[in-house]
């Protein structure tokens, strides 16, 4: 079995530990709804994702732009001897899983959830058992030390966002549906609030959202951008935006370069964003990708002419016409194709 030796130090901390018992998963509190998402604050959660992220840490493969891990200074005064081992032996475990994808990694998708209260854990692979053994060994320590802290920065994060949410959501999902030809998901979507999501602050996979409620850049107001953002990787609406971009590019004679649908989600989901707050008489919102995404690549410097030529105005005139979103997408495609963006005047 793989990681062995590892569940046997975990399993044995665990059978002499005086800390409090584990506690059945599937007891996360759920935080407030709106009508489109649930937005939750949970210590499995905030643990799977902040042992992961200190393992890349330790690694030194935690990047320079991502928020540090600031726990990590003088940790072991803290801590019991007895808690500093469980706590080692948990990062170890996840040193182990900080090369896999929390996009496509089955197994390690499978312990997130059940940390999420949303599967049993028999549904992790008994090869990734290891990591829900080492998570709970490791939550006393995680709820004693660090875990009330994070809690109350997710809920501050939370209770800045969910008003504003609840208000806008049904104004910003039918332009969703129009700019990518899709249909938004009937069921709520659960949104994890963590203090430390991954290296980009936020991410979806399997139906969930997962948000760093620690990073600048995710604040009110660029947090309903990202909220929207990641909702737009669930598959009835990325899958038709990917089909829309192929079809056009079919039409010009060209293929679709390999980011350019992500980046048309970073615009589409800023300018929605945008166009919804000037509706409530909110003027100046800046893209999330303004306050540094557009600038890194080369790419962005033709993408972004195109897309304010050739997308914007699409978003901004609510049509409902299919012809009119492929008409769009296929002038986009174009331009981006001659690789050059036209000199136009400013389209705002």
């Amino acid at each position: 079995m793989r990681n062995a030796g590892l569940w046997l130090v975990i399993v044995s901390l665990m059978a002499g530990s005086a800390l409090n018992p584990p506690r059945r998963p599937g007891l996360e509190e759920s935080g407030p709804h709106t009508r489109r998402f649930e937005l939750r604050s949970g210590p499995r959660s905030g643990l799977f994702h902040f042992l992961i992220d200190w393992a890349l840490a330790d690694a030194e493969e935690w990047p320079p732009f991502a928020p540090p891990i600031v726990e990590r200074e003088a940790w072991r005064s803290g801590l019991s001897g007895t808690e500093a081992r469980l706590w080692g032996a948990a990062t170890q475990a996840f040193g182990t899983a900080r090369d896999r994808s929390l996009l496509f990694d089955n197994g390690l998708l499978a312990v997130r959830d059940w940390a999420a209260g949303a599967e049993e854990r028999e549904a992790i692979p008994d090869s990734d058992q290891y990591l829900a053994s080492a998570l709970e060994a490791a939550l006393p320590v995680y709820e004693r030390h660090w875990w009330p802290a994070h809690d109350a920065r997710n809920r501050s994060w939370i209770e800045a966002v969910e008003g504003t949410l609840a208000e806008i959501e049904e104004t910003m999902i039918p332009r969703f549906e129009r700019a990518y030809g899709g249909r938004w998901p009937d069921a709520p979507i659960p949104v994890d609030v963590v203090v430390y999501a991954n290296s980009v602050g936020a991410y979806s996979s399997g139906g969930r959202i997962t948000i760093a409620s620690g990073e600048r850049d995710s604040q009110m107001p660029q947090a309903l951008e990202l909220i929207f953002h990641e909702a737009s990787h669930l598959d009835p609406l990325e899958a038709p935006l990917r089909m829309g971009l192929k079809r056009a590019f079919d039409a010009v004679g060209t293929e679709v370069a390999a980011r350019l649908w992500h980046d048309m989600i970073f615009y589409t989901a800023g300018e929605i964003t945008r166009i919804t707050l000037e509706g409530r008489g909110e003027s100046g919102y800046r893209h999330y990708g303004e306050l540094g995404v557009y600038t890194r690549g080369e790419r962005w410097a033709i993408e972004l002419p195109a897309f304010e030529r050739r997308w914007r105005p699409f978003l901004r005139s609510e049509s409902t016409d299919a012809g009119a979103r492929a008409a769009a997408l296929e002038a986009f495609a174009r331009e981006i194709s001659a690789g050059t963006s036209p000199e136009a005047e400013d389209p705002r």
